[in-house]
């Protein structure tokens, strides 16, 4: 059957080809129809079509507006009022080609990520650029650009994408984007002999704010000692956020093997393991003699499997000396944490059997990513994350996604609980059945999302829409919001995963008679740890889980007989 592959260089973060037959399947579906999957959440359709191509969405403070960035240079406005979209800048005024990453400050003012490739000579410069309005008109600048950089000439070209503004607005971070799919040799037909990653990429790069026309160049040690690299060994970064913590927080999809993705905590000066480790697994090329053929992570109908990019690589380079690689974010489930089990090489799913995953299941493309940093959601969501599954795995569908049993196209709403030096998630899958959903914005208690299309290859007969999902909002009042003592609160429980003891504490805003019990994956009830009358404060209770099994467990607060909340923690022994 032929294959067909995009150069496009966002559609690479799927990192895959896909049969003929699924290019039908996208191009007769018809307009998405997302289902809610979750009580007390809304969903409404707040542009039924918004530009092909559209990448990036995000919110202007200074105005109260939402602006769409395209691929292929357009900015617009966004009237949600009328439902309507108006393009004010395109590739012509800015000078960009190939913009793929867009944030806005807390003063208004736009920074894209362009790039400017040379099929000539294979190579890419990566351009920031800055943006202004003096009354009708629009002011450019370039704050940042890099030296012209190898690519390698296939699907594996990240190139620059992802950028946001750190909370105080002084400073950008920038994911360069790699250039191989698990550090394979790309050497362009002799142009770059020996070539895996190059200085510029698989970084984030950190560039002032203030900048004008700073050069990037093409080499490591110049790059770190003017403090251009924030972290390395990220293959692509493509979502950055901040959390209302303010901790800068990366999504990151693997490669064309059954690895999977990840949710990258990026700190400073760390170190992620591409291309040596990646969602957890070790590249079995550098370990001498490999043999593809016989490695079931290895989708025989992937690009990098069409291309000869997994065979036996003695000269594999060793991993960098004195540099502990940081792990990425863990998931207990219950969604997104489908895995290729190593031992048998069969599916599974994480939370079903009592362990995590480092983050999503494989092919999901993780995208959108965005934080309730203001904390205007309530229930069960007040200061979480959200993001976005890209890629499908509907049956009949040829996505890669479709081999770890998981559905994909789906907004996920992140529950974040502290480690010891780390984080953890609960994933649970709110909305499902969107087309490529690729980028997501929070206003208020509402996330708005935006779907992709690409007339080159995808949904060529699909009309994508932006959607507004409506989540439960806190109070608008001092009164109604109150201070964290003046709501009844479940925490995660902590540490969890556990063994065999945690911790669950919990807040009454007055006295009552309080429940706390646990129960097992299937709703039976298997301990009560508070049956009695409690004051109003914060308490603390200790579950010791030593006569139990491994597994998923819920436990659930009441008061007065009304549930206030469940939460889920895992035991692992």
């Amino acid at each position: 059957m032929q294959k067909l592959c995009s150069s496009i260089s966002f559609l690479i973060i799927l990192s895959f080809c896909f049969s003929s037959s699924a290019s039908a399947w996208f191009q007769n579906s018809g307009p998405s129809s997302p289902e809610v999957l979750v009580d007390g959440i809304e969903i409404s359709s707040a542009v039924t079509s918004i530009p092909d191509g559209t990448v990036r969405i995000s919110f202007n403070k200074a105005d109260s507006t939402l602006y769409l960035l395209t691929q292929n240079g357009g900015l617009y406005r966004v009237d949600l009022s009328i439902g309507f979209t108006t393009k004010l800048q395109d590739d012509d005024d800015h000078e960009l080609e190939d913009t793929q990453g867009l944030d806005i400050s807390t003063d208004g003012t736009f920074y894209i990520v362009g790039n400017l490739r040379n099929n000539a000579n294979s190579t890419n410069v990566a351009v920031v650029k800055r943006g202004t309005k003096d009354g009708v008109n629009w002011i450019w600048e370039t704050v940042a650009e890099t030296e012209p950089y190898p690519l390698s000439n296939t699907a594996f070209d990240h190139i620059a994408n992802g950028i946001v503004v750190s909370p105080d607005d002084s400073t950008l971070y920038v994911n360069s984007g790699s250039r191989t799919d698990h550090g394979e040799i790309h050497d362009v037909n002799g142009q770059y002999p020996n070539l895996r990653e190059a200085p510029l990429t698989a970084k984030i790069l950190r560039i002032p704010a203030d900048t004008t026309n700073a050069l990037l160049e093409n080499d490591l040690d110049m790059l770190k000692s003017k403090g251009f690299v924030f972290a390395e060994g990220t293959r692509n970064s493509f979502s950055l956020a901040f959390d209302g913590e303010g901790n800068l927080f990366g999504t990151e999809n693997s490669g064309d093997r059954d690895d999977s993705e990840e949710l990258n905590w990026l700190r400073e000066g760390h170190h992620y393991g591409f291309p040596w480790v990646m969602g957890g697994n070790d590249t079995p090329m550098q370990y001498e003699g490999f043999d593809p053929e016989n490695d079931p992570f290895i989708p025989q109908n992937s690009t990098a499997a069409n291309l000869g990019t997994f065979y036996n690589d003695p000269n594999y380079p060793d991993r960098p000396a004195g540099v502990t690689f940081t792990d990425a974010v863990t998931n207990i489930g219950p969604d997104a944490d489908t895995y290729r089990d190593a031992e048998d090489g069969q599916i599974k799913d994480a939370s079903d059997e009592g362990t995590t995953i480092t983050t999503f299941s494989s092919h999901l493309s993780p995208l959108g990513l965005v934080f309730d940093v203001e904390s205007n959601l309530g229930g069960n969501y007040t200061g979480d994350g959200f993001v976005l599954g890209f890629s499908g795995g509907t049956p009949g569908d040829a996505f890669l996604l479709t081999r770890m049993d998981y559905h994909g196209e789906d907004l996920i709403h992140m529950d974040f609980t502290k480690t010891e030096d780390n984080y953890q998630i609960s994933a649970t899958s709110l909305v499902r059945g969107f087309l490529n959903p690729i980028d997501a914005e929070i206003v208020g208690n509402t996330v708005y999302l935006v779907e992709h299309k690409n007339n080159s290859w995808l949904n060529t007969n699909n009309t994508v829409q932006m959607y507004a999902v409506t989540l439960p909002a806190a109070g608008t009042s001092t009164e109604e919001r109150g201070d964290l003592a003046s709501q009844f609160k479940l925490y995660q429980n902590y540490p969890n995963p556990f063994n065999p003891t945690t911790q669950i504490q919990f807040v009454l805003p007055a006295a009552g008679f309080v429940e706390l019990e646990v129960y097992n994956a299937i709703g039976q009830k298997v301990t009560s740890l508070v049956n009695r009358q409690m004051t109003a404060q914060q308490h603390e209770v200790t579950f010791n889980a030593a006569n139990m099994n491994s597994g998923v467990y819920l436990y659930s607060l009441k008061v007065d007989g009304e549930r206030v909340q469940t939460r889920k923690m895992l035991l692992m022994k």
